[in-house]
């Protein structure tokens, strides 16, 4: 069988000479093949080239998402770290004002009992780690020895700052507020000088020591055994104070341990 061929002419639109062109019939279906295939091909990557793009886009817009849920979260993490802390300064509001404008002295005494208790260790503060081991359930013995509770019921005045030489926090309060040892231990001194006036150190037993200076009268003795919770003098001006307050330190091993790591902030 003899071989087709295909003809293709170009004619010029001037009449100019005719260029014909003989094509093999295989070649011709070789060359449609291809361009079917050079179609198909452009179209496939054409459409892979558009999922690409897609792909890029969602990804960018995605990354935005996260960076805007990211900015929402640290602002909901500031509210509520916000709000924490109004709910805790209303609590502690309440209670000294209880306290500061109660003239009937069973009722202040019974506001003293019902909130001198309410102070305990915070969760967010390093006071968990420092307990190693003892419980918080405020029953056994060995938590009785750690100090642990609000020395009176007033408002923290002054922070602890070792850079600015006050190892410990003054509470500004009422004028003969009761005073509270904030731990059962033993009363190792009770002096009174220049610059603290009179204070009062009790230790612990257990590593810890704590003072309570500026105190305008003392309830115990040198050598006495206390309670936590137990009243040890009342609130004063003694030695170098601008008003009533009480200055109170904590101690272990003789290092100064800011106070309100112990106490709910």
């Amino acid at each position: 069988m003899k071989n087709r061929y295909h003809i293709i002419q170009i004619i010029p639109s001037d009449s100019g000479k005719t260029l014909s062109f003989k094509v093999n019939s295989i070649l011709w279906k070789l060359f449609a093949i291809l361009l079917i295939v050079i179609f198909v091909l452009g179209g496939f990557f054409i459409y892979k080239l558009s999922t690409i793009n897609a792909i890029i886009v969602s990804s960018r817009q995605v990354q935005a998402q996260n960076e805007l849920l990211q900015q929402k979260q640290s602002e909901y993490e500031l509210f509520f770290s916000e709000l924490d802390s109004i709910s805790t300064m209303e609590k502690q509001i309440k209670n000294i004002l209880g306290a500061f404008y109660e003239n009937d002295s069973l009722k202040l005494a019974s506001v003293i009992d019902k909130n001198r208790f309410d102070f305990q260790p915070s969760s967010k503060n390093r006071f968990t780690a420092e307990l190693k081991g003892y419980s918080t359930d405020g029953k056994t013995q060995n938590w009785a020895k750690v100090p642990s509770i609000i020395p009176t019921i007033g408002i923290i005045s002054k922070n602890f700052s070792l850079e600015e030489n006050h190892p410990g926090i003054d509470i500004s309060a009422k004028l003969n507020e009761p005073v509270f040892a904030t731990a059962e231990g033993k009363v190792i001194s009770v002096l009174k000088n220049k610059d603290r006036g009179l204070h009062i150190i009790i230790d612990h037993g257990n590593e810890y020591t704590t003072s309570y200076s500026h105190l305008e009268q003392t309830y115990v003795n040198k050598g006495k055994l206390v309670k936590k919770g137990e009243a040890i003098g009342t609130v004063g001006s003694s030695g170098k104070t601008t008003g009533p307050h009480i200055h109170y330190e904590i101690l272990k091993n003789n290092e100064p341990i800011d106070p309100e790591l112990f106490i709910e902030e």
